[in-house]
């Protein structure tokens, strides 16, 4: 399959989501999973997992960052996991919805890589996760 320079870093990105998630998500097994990290001494931040829907080749979940003292670091990310394409990709972030690529509306205040960004920082959650997670399992 011919990749043009753009898309082969967001397929990386998202190929790479798929197998993290899979891992943090014990292969998709169950409705969902809940973390919980520690951030102080009094403080801990809880990050859950939950199945929205499910079909034969792809699943839909949300995760949630919940911090109870402070509110503006909390964020809400629905994704899709394509299983046989081995492929998560965010699908919003916050409520917003990326434009598909065929709008060009140029009055709509919203950058042109807004997908890729929301990739990436999915990715650097599930990294974190990850890290996070060995700690918790073990």
């Amino acid at each position: 399959m011919k990749t043009l320079p753009k898309t082969s870093t967001h397929l990386n990105v998202c190929g790479s989501n798929f197998f993290k998630l899979r891992k943090l998500l014990q292969d998709f097994k169950g409705p969902g999973k809940s973390f919980e990290k520690s951030v102080s001494k009094n403080e801990k931040v809880l990050i859950k997992f939950n199945l929205l829907s499910k079909t034969k080749h792809t699943l839909t979940y949300e995760v949630k960052h919940i911090h109870p003292e402070d509110s503006l670091n909390d964020f809400i990310i629905r994704f899709c996991v394509f299983i046989d394409a081995k492929m998560v990709e965010v699908i919003s972030f916050q409520g917003e919805k990326p434009f598909p690529f065929y709008i060009k509306n140029k009055s709509v205040l919203q950058s042109s890589d807004e997908k890729h960004q929301q990739n990436t920082f999915f990715f650097d959650l599930l990294e974190n996760l990850l890290t996070f997670a060995e700690e918790i399992i073990e």
